[in-house]
């Protein structure tokens, strides 16, 4: 059978590889091809567009991309209608992908989602537009799953598939031996963003506050891991202010720094849920233009407007405000500092936050999630209408 995927970013490069693999394991003789980076070109897709690279957060951001977007939306239509797939495979990248699935839908082609867009926080419209167009979500979010079916959709909670690959590679005290980390220094993770935006934003305030903080602080070793849509070439250029204060480590070390660290600093997204799944205590950055905070503000669903804002994915999850954010204006350096240095010498506080992490793989569902979405995708491409 012919497969569609569509994946517009690092993560859903990430997943939507991971997925291939297990739909060839069910369907060896399966064609593969669509939208994605170069994880899913790893796992046996054919790659005919990349734009992991181009990827912004935020709707003033992503409207400066428009016409590179609308040239790719034109010529993925004109595939889907000449090379017509029993199914297109909809991860994350919500904007962009449901435009897709309503030109799928309109051919008869079935659609699965995984990584809906968060209508449940923002704007319940997208939900009714997502109803018209997919034919079954796999969530990954209990909550998620409830939220869809209320929109009459077909939706399977698969669970997170983060439950089956944040696993380090390396016991941590091994990984801190191999660094030369000493028994009396703690490990500092930054994580400023897989996307050259968020870089720009974010790394320049990481910079400085650690900076203030290791001036006064002997016992820190901070540790970068480079995010593979990123240089290394931009990740310097910022660090070349502050020599020999962060070491940077490949991206597929990852998980081990996370598992090894004592504290991390990481921008909000995906990497915010793996690191609490090895239980990190950390403090999530944030920062959209002045224009896209505004209309995220104003499309906030009513309900949520009365809560107070939070961006962590383990904080929306729990339902509740378990790690420290610092978004927009309250990102400053200082603010960091401060927010740091609570964490770094309270250790009841991250004792705390380290119990409260613990409880989220319950919440995420059994191991086994690739399965259970490739065996979700396969089964709609052989029904397609």
């Amino acid at each position: 059978m012919k497969y569609f995927f569509s994946a517009g970013e690092h993560s859903g490069d990430l997943h939507a590889a991971a997925l291939i693999r297990e739909v060839r394991r069910l369907d060896p003789a399966a064609e593969i091809w669509g939208m994605g980076g170069p994880l899913m070109a790893e796992a046996g897709a054919e790659i005919v567009i990349d734009p992991t690279r181009e990827s912004t957060f935020g709707y003033l951001e992503a409207a400066k991309k428009y016409f590179v977007f609308k040239k790719y939306f034109k010529q993925l239509t004109r595939l889907l209608k000449e090379r017509r797939p029993d199914v297109m495979v909809w991860v994350d990248f919500g904007g962009f992908n449901v435009l897709l699935a309503e030109q799928a839908a309109a051919l008869s082609i079935p659609v699965v989602c995984l990584f809906p867009p968060s209508a449940w926080a923002y704007s319940k419209g997208r939900a009714a537009r997502v109803a018209g167009c997919v034919t079954h979500i796999a969530s990954v979010l209990p909550f998620e799953a409830d939220f869809y079916r209320e929109y009459g959709l077909k939706v399977t909670y698969v669970g997170h598939p983060l439950i089956d690959r944040v696993k380090p590679a390396v016991e941590p005290e091994r990984w801190r031996q191999s660094y030369y980390v000493k028994a009396e220094e703690k490990v500092i993770l930054l994580m400023p963003g897989s996307r050259r935006q968020e870089v720009q934003q974010l790394l320049p305030v990481m910079l400085e506050a650690i900076a203030q903080i290791a001036a006064g602080e002997e016992k820190l070793r901070f540790f970068l891991p480079v995010a593979p849509t990123i240089g290394r070439e931009l990740i310097g250029s910022y660090l070349a202010a502050y020599p020999g204060l962060v070491s940077l480590v490949d991206s597929a070390d990852a998980y081990n720094v996370m598992a090894a660290a004592d504290l991390g600093i990481l921008a909000s997204g995906t990497a915010t849920l793996e690191a609490a799944l090895l239980g990190l205590p950390m403090v999530v950055v944030y920062r959209l233009s002045g224009v896209s905070a505004f209309l995220f503000k104003i499309l906030m669903n009513e309900e949520k407007k009365k809560e107070p804002l939070m961006v962590a994915l383990p904080n929306l999850i729990k339902r509740r405000r378990v790690i420290p954010e610092l978004i927009q204006h309250d990102l400053t350096p200082e603010n960091l500092v401060a927010q740091f240095r609570l964490l770094l010498e309270t250790e009841g506080l991250r004792a705390e936050i380290r119990k409260e992490l613990s409880e989220l793989s319950a919440l995420l569902g059994p191991p086994g999630v690739m399965e259970r979405v490739a065996t979700i995708v396969v089964g709609e491409a052989s029904q397609k209408r």
